[in-house]
C-alpha cells in the first residue's frame, strides 16, 4: 500500500513562520483574560467549556496562536508515511474553531472525509464559517459535530459513529492539556472501537497528560506506539502516533 509522503520542504513552505509573534500574542491574550477571571487551563470540562464560551472569536484565535503555528508542522509530520495515500475517513477531536481541521483538509489526500468534534457551540460556529481546501485548491469534505470528545462519538447524521469506520483520529491541544489519566479512558475506548485495524491515532501530550502516562494507556487498549513529532526540537509538547493493532488479546 502506498503511504502518504509530505516533504519538509512542503511543510516549511506552507507553515506560518511567525513563532515569536504567535507566542507573544497568546501570552498577552492569556494575561488579559485572566485579569477578567477567564481561566481555560485544567481538566474540569465544564469550567473549560465555560471559559471558552466567554471568549470572543479574537480571544480564541489569540490564545490558540501558538497551537495553530505548531499544528502546521506537527500534523503533516505525523501523517507522513503513517497513513495511506488514498481518501481517508478522519476525525478531528477537540477541533475548536477549526484551525487544526484546516491543516487536515490541506494535507489529507484529496477526497478525504473529515469530521470535527467540539464541545463549545460558539467555537463550532466559527469553525463552520471557515473555508477548508485541499492543497490542489479544491474544497474539502468537512463537517462538524457538537459534543464532548469523552462521550460516545456520533456520526454527522447524529447516530452512533460506526465501529471500524475511521482511518485517522487526531487531537491537538486537548488530550495533553485538558484530560487526565482517568478522564481520557472513555476516549481511548471509543478510539479502540471506531478506528479500523491498522488505523492511526495522533494524540497530543502535555502538562496534564504526559507521554509516559498516555502511552501505556493506549497500549492497554491494543495500540502500538510508532513515534512522536514536534513543531520544533524545543517544543515541550508533541504529537504521539499510535497504530491500532489488527489483532490483540485485549478486550
Amino acid at each position: 500500500m502506498e503511504m502518504l509522503r509530505i516533504s519538509e520542504r512542503d511543510i516549511r513552505r506552507h507553515a506560518p513562520s511567525t513563532a515569536l509573534s504567535a507566542c507573544w500574542r497568546q501570552w498577552r491574550a492569556e494575561r488579559r483574560l485572566a485579569r477578567g477571571g477567564v481561566h481555560f487551563r485544567g481538566t474540569d470540562c465544564q469550567a473549560i467549556a465555560d471559559a471558552y464560551a466567554a471568549m470572543s472569536d479574537q480571544d480564541f484565535d489569540a490564545i490558540n496562536a501558538r497551537q495553530d503555528w505548531a499544528n502546521w508542522r506537527t500534523i503533516p509530520r505525523a501523517m507522513s508515511t503513517h497513513v495511506p495515500d488514498r481518501p481517508l475517513r478522519v476525525i478531528d477531536l477537540g477541533c475548536g474553531a477549526g484551525s487544526s481541521t484546516r491543516v487536515l483538509a490541506f494535507y489529507c489526500p484529496a477526497g478525504s472525509r473529515i469530521t470535527g468534534y467540539e464541545l463549545v457551540p460558539a467555537l463550532l460556529d466559527v469553525a463552520c464559517r471557515r473555508a477548508y481546501r485541499h492543497r490542489d485548491g479544491r474544497p474539502a469534505d468537512v463537517a462538524f459535530v457538537c459534543q464532548p470528545v469523552t462521550d460516545e462519538l456520533r456520526a454527522r447524521d447524529g447516530g452512533r459513529l460506526p465501529d471500524g469506520s475511521v482511518d485517522l483520529a487526531k487531537a491537538s491541544g486537548i488530550v495533553g492539556h485538558h484530560l487526565s489519566a482517568q478522564s481520557v479512558q472513555p476516549l481511548i475506548g471509543e478510539l479502540r472501537r471506531v478506528i479500523l485495524p491498522d488505523g492511526i491515532a495522533m494524540l497530543d501530550v502535555g502538562p496534564e497528560l504526559p507521554a509516559d502516562v498516555l502511552t501505556p494507556l493506549l497500549a492497554g487498549h491494543g495500540f502500538t506506539h510508532l513515534g512522536s513529532k514536534k513543531s520544533w526540537f524545543l517544543d515541550p509538547t508533541a504529537q504521539l502516533i499510535f497504530c491500532r493493532q489488527s489483532t490483540t488479546g485485549t478486550a
